[in-house]
């Protein structure tokens, strides 16, 4: 009888071990793609920032631009109502932003718009060649767009969010406007 309950109960450990290893998410899980997620850039304070100062948290990366009329603001306000419904378990995420321009979008730029949706949010920026290696990377498409304005170009690029589990191995894709509810969603369950 002892070993009936033993076999038992070590079934069920079994089912319940490998339940919790086939989470579903709303996002698209990743985790199978070849996505090289290392970086070296250099954040709003001048400090130069690797994957590896991010150990141990969620990490929520998102490639954009300051000067973006649309996507970008809107991501970012997106990702701040994400932390608020993740209340305390927002500490064990990080919510990096990487610029496509690297020329307009300096350490002083970045540091004035970056913490105005939510001041643990970081910029990162770099040399064009550094930020061109992270793109390639993470298979970002993106385009300058001569628009006739004043600061003579806008740039077309990708919208999605990139998840990496707290070990720092890619887990998921988020859709541009996925929702907030969502986000946190998927997000807690990798806490």
């Amino acid at each position: 009888m002892k070993k009936i309950v033993l076999l038992f109960l070590t079934l069920v450990c079994l089912i319940s071990c490998q339940n919790s290893q086939n989470q579903t998410f709303v996002g698209t899980d990743i985790s199978s793609v070849p996505i090289d997620t290392t970086f070296r850039l250099k954040d709003f304070n001048g400090r130069i920032r690797t994957l590896e100062d991010f150990k141990g948290k969620v990490v929520v990366i998102f490639f954009g631009f300051t000067h973006c009329p649309d996507i970008c603001p809107t991501t970012l306000t997106d990702l701040k109502k994400t932390m608020a419904l993740l209340k305390d378990k927002a500490s064990d995420v990080q919510v990096i932003f990487i610029t496509l321009d690297p020329t307009r979008d300096t350490e002083d730029v970045l540091k004035k718009f970056i913490p105005t949706f939510n001041s643990s949010f970081l910029g990162l920026t770099g040399s064009e060649s550094d930020i061109n290696k992270v793109i390639s990377q993470f298979k970002i498409f993106y385009q300058k767009v001569n628009d006739g304005s004043k600061s003579g170009y806008t740039i077309d690029h990708s919208a999605g969010l990139y998840v990496l589990d707290k070990k720092g191995s890619i887990k998921l894709h988020t859709s541009h406007g996925q929702k907030p509810e969502d986000l946190a969603s998927d997000l807690a369950k990798l806490i």
